[in-house]
């Protein structure tokens, strides 16, 4: 199962489902078409549906340029140790492709259903919550690297502080993420926006404090 989840031929479906949808969706486009969206989630700025191909071409390219990156992350990693947990980094490089899928597909979604009232941040939140939900799932089995974790000084000079950090942002992140999924569909948007800052910097900042605590106690 996991083979074919991470499958480069999944992969490339990924990518060419924004251009299809878009392809199908082009003919019904009103030529000018929101482009740009504020903190809210509501359209701010406007231009030719022409300019969506632009879009999406340039996600897609980030999408595959950050696929491409984690995938071989086991293969440029200067300690060499990353090789450990390649099958982790090709799921994460797969979830992280299908994140930005979802905000691509999003994007010009936004576009066909407009003017009725739509907030792009009921999509974006939940994915965002449910992505960091993933990653520290994986967490538990990141080896330590350079690219991707908690890459914190105590962390990288020391294999222990490593596992015990990310076990940890594990335990965290998972409910976490989930809270910030759930949130952002029953709350009003400010409400939702804050509560996700606050989640997102309590499950960074504790595990920050845990693992200078935790050098500090091995250095006495």
């Amino acid at each position: 199962m996991r083979r074919v989840f991470t499958s480069p031929l999944l992969a490339l479906v990924m990518l060419v489902l924004p251009f299809l949808y878009l392809g199908i969706q082009y003919a019904v486009l009103p030529e000018t078409v929101p482009v740009h969206f504020n903190a809210a989630g509501e359209a701010d700025k406007f231009g030719a549906k022409s300019s969506l191909w632009l879009h999406t071409c340039i996600l897609s390219v980030v999408a595959i340029g950050t696929y491409l990156l984690i995938r071989n992350l086991h293969k440029i990693d200067p300690k060499k140790t990353a090789k450990t947990s390649a099958d982790t980094l090709h799921s994460l490089a797969m979830v992280i492709l299908l994140f930005l899928t979802v905000i691509n597909i999003t994007i010009t979604y936004s576009a066909v259903s407009y003017p009725a009232r739509f907030s792009i941040t009921r999509i974006v939140f939940p994915a965002v919550g449910l992505l960091l939900s993933f990653v520290g799932y994986q967490m538990r089995t990141i080896q330590p690297n350079y690219f991707i974790g908690l890459r914190l000084p105590w962390t990288l000079e020391d294999d222990e502080n490593w596992i015990a950090t990310h076990q940890l942002a594990a335990n965290l992140w998972v409910p976490g993420g989930l809270i910030i999924a759930i949130i952002a569909w029953i709350l009003p948007f400010f409400s939702a926006f804050i509560i996700t800052i606050v989640i997102t910097a309590i499950i960074v900042i504790i595990p920050t404090i845990f693992s200078y605590r935790f050098f500090r106690k091995k250095q006495a």
